[in-house]
């Protein structure tokens, strides 16, 4: 009978998810030329306006950008990406990045 007890130890629970939220965000720089090729800069500049840490995934022209920003949760992303939107001067357009994205195996 002693098998029988082993498999009703319990088992631990997993670990809880983080509290950490990321929302993808695509951003249209007011001055593309010289300034859309410095990854670095885009990104201090986007997490400077939003006053979140921002991860720069990728350029999809010269003027749009894809990044992403790290927050504490849902409700901080959207005020984010509220405070990014409010930044005119450096950037035209602020949206989501709602694109699909090929799931791998």
């Amino acid at each position: 009978m002693t098998w029988l007890a082993a498999c009703a130890v319990p088992v631990p629970a997993a670990e809880p998810a983080s509290a950490a939220a990321e929302l993808r965000v695509l951003v249209k720089l007011v001055k593309p030329a010289n300034a859309s090729s410095d990854t670095s800069l885009i990104t201090a500049q986007v997490a400077a306006a939003a006053g979140v840490q921002a991860r720069y995934l990728a350029a999809t022209s010269p003027q749009w950008h894809a990044l992403a920003l790290v927050c504490a949760g849902p409700d901080a992303c959207e005020a984010a990406l509220r405070r990014l939107g409010a930044n005119t001067a450096a950037f035209e357009v602020v949206q989501r990045d709602e694109r699909k994205r090929i799931a791998t195996p």
